[in-house]
């Protein structure tokens, strides 16, 4: 399934792996961070009605969706380890640039966006090297589990988040510039960590391919070699409809967190920054308690598709609950539900793509694993930002509730996702 790679020869050993999860701590500490400090400044300090939230946030998702396939081509033709040394340094100036805006009183909503745009075009390219850079480093790990590797990597990311979303949270109290000086800091902690990683040279056959394409327009041999990587997940009975899900997940569920709940909040419940953080951090430890208790069994899980349906049909349950308006207090309750439900199915997916993609497109595939995801957010964001302003907070929730509906019937009936069973990987 895989393609033998010079460096997987060393000694097996957990040590590599441990900088391997430092770094991936230090750096979705700043993105949880983050992913606080842009709503706070777009809802509650900017004050934008409805459906420019929509609109700011389906911008701030866009250079994703535009660049992750090329960032999945840059990765793998690269020196994966020095490659994300340096994406992490520059991911750090966009924060960096906005900290001073604050501190300089001369933020505006476009300078904002600046930042942010900034922000996910890094992110396009940090994304697909991370990811392939975890199968490198699990296999080299003693046990070389991966689906054990991924579910550990998970926990750890949303436990990171889960603390930047505390960090955050405070910045009312002590300022967003030194809250998003803070990001910058970890960013730099997660380039460190990233230097004691071993060297991570491309696969033997792409470097034979570069070789063989010195004579060819550069642009013609990268639309080729990323339309590889679309074609083997296309033909792929294992990794298009995992690929399909997280799509429609993307359009219906990225669009209720990134902006229904934060309007849900403002407009019907009339709560503030603190209440929002707190319904965010309910989501990830619930995130982060499946995805820990994953990690513990995660070689003995067979029907890997029969848990992401289910998974993601919980969230038909979620929008109806929300359509009845329950109490505040529930929304506690059913944020960590609906975490705990997410976590199964971003730690399963992942399993089954990194599992089922060859070492030397890896990068690619789990590029057009994160285009499946983020294709759907954009257009997710803008659509609960205008289902939100003509319906309201409430009634939109129906919008994800059909359409989520309608998807898993639609996945059940037409591929062979419930059916969908864990290959062994070969001794």
């Amino acid at each position: 399934m895989t393609e033998a790679i010079d460096d997987n020869t060393a000694r097996p050993t957990w040590v590599e792996f441990r900088w391997y999860v430092g770094g991936h701590a230090f750096y979705f500490l700043a993105m949880g961070i983050q992913n606080v400090i842009y709503p706070y400044l777009v809802t509650f300090v900017l004050l934008l009605p409805a459906d420019l939230v929509g609109v700011a946030q389906m911008f701030t998702m866009l250079p994703m969706f535009g660049l992750v396939l090329f960032g999945g081509l840059t990765a793998d033709r690269a020196e994966l380890r020095m490659h994300l040394i340096r994406l992490q340094f520059l991911a750090a100036l966009p924060m960096l640039m906005l900290a001073v805006l604050i501190m300089a009183q001369l933020l505006t909503f476009p300078l904002m966006m600046l930042c942010s745009i900034a922000t996910g075009c890094v992110s396009a390219f940090v994304m697909p090297a991370r990811d392939s850079l975890l199968s490198r480093v699990a296999y080299r790990s003693p046990n070389g589990d991966i689906q054990q590797a991924v579910t550990i990597i998970t926990a750890i990311q949303f436990g990171a988040q889960l603390v930047g979303i505390i960090i955050g949270s405070t910045a009312p109290r002590y300022g967003t510039g030194l809250i998003a000086l803070s990001v910058v800091f970890c960013y730099l902690l997660a380039a460190f960590c990233t230097t004691n990683l071993r060297p991570a040279p491309p696969s033997v056959r792409e470097r034979s391919q570069r070789l063989e394409a010195v004579s060819q327009p550069g642009w013609r041999k990268n639309i080729r070699d990323i339309q590889e990587g679309i074609s083997i997940v296309w033909n792929s009975k294992r990794m298009l409809p995992v690929v399909l899900q997280i799509f429609f997940g993307g359009l219906f569920l990225m669009g209720v967190f990134s902006v229904h709940l934060q309007l849900l909040i403002r407009d019907t419940y009339e709560r503030g920054i603190g209440d929002y953080s707190a319904i965010m951090m309910a989501f990830m430890i619930g995130i982060t308690s499946t995805t820990t208790i994953l990690s513990g069994v995660a070689r003995r899980i067979v029907h890997q598709g029969r848990l992401m349906m289910l998974s993601f049909g919980s969230g038909v349950f979620v929008m109806a609950v929300i359509y009845f308006e329950p109490p505040f207090w529930f929304l506690y309750v059913l944020l960590f539900f609906w975490g705990s439900t997410s976590g199964i199915s971003m730690s399963i997916s992942r399993s089954i793509i990194q599992e089922a993609a060859n070492d030397s497109h890896r990068a690619r595939i789990m590029s057009v694993f994160q285009l499946g995801f983020l294709g759907g957010a954009p257009i997710g964001s803008l659509l609960m930002g205008l289902a939100t302003k003509s319906l309201g907070p409430i009634n939109a929730a129906l919008v994800p509730l059909f359409g989520i509906g309608a998807v898993w019937l639609l996945l059940f009936f037409l591929t062979d996702l419930w059916q969908l069973r864990r290959i062994p990987r070969a001794a």
